[in-house]
């Protein structure tokens, strides 16, 4: 495998494990649960490029590729910029509910 890594960004709430189907090589990608700072817009990791190359080309029709929830960068710039665009276009089904006007209405307290 190449030495080069390419960054991974991930939208999803939650890391998420990648197994290359051949070798049984695996990668845990980053959650927004592991992020340290709030608000956070994604997560990133950084992953070979020759396995990334060859999982993504494996599993081309996963849902968290087709949607833009796990993407690719090759800076910490240029994913948070793809975050970013992504946050405002496509929605991965499991942002955080809105806390202003949810719906919701306190219980009266005794």
């Amino acid at each position: 495998m190449s030495k080069e890594t390419i960054i991974i960004g991930s939208r999803l709430p939650f890391g998420w494990r990648i197994e290359d189907p051949d070798t049984k090589a695996r990668v845990e990608l980053a959650g927004l649960n592991s992020s340290k700072i709030i608000g956070a817009t994604h997560a990133e990791t950084h992953v070979p490029e020759a396995f990334w190359s060859k999982w993504k080309s494996k599993m081309e029709n996963c849902a968290p590729l087709k949607s833009g929830a796990v993407f690719e960068a090759r800076t910490s710039d240029e994913a948070a910029g793809k975050a970013a665009d992504l946050n405002k276009t496509e929605k991965t089904g499991l942002e955080p509910m809105p806390k202003e006007n949810a719906g919701v209405t306190p219980a009266d307290k005794d």
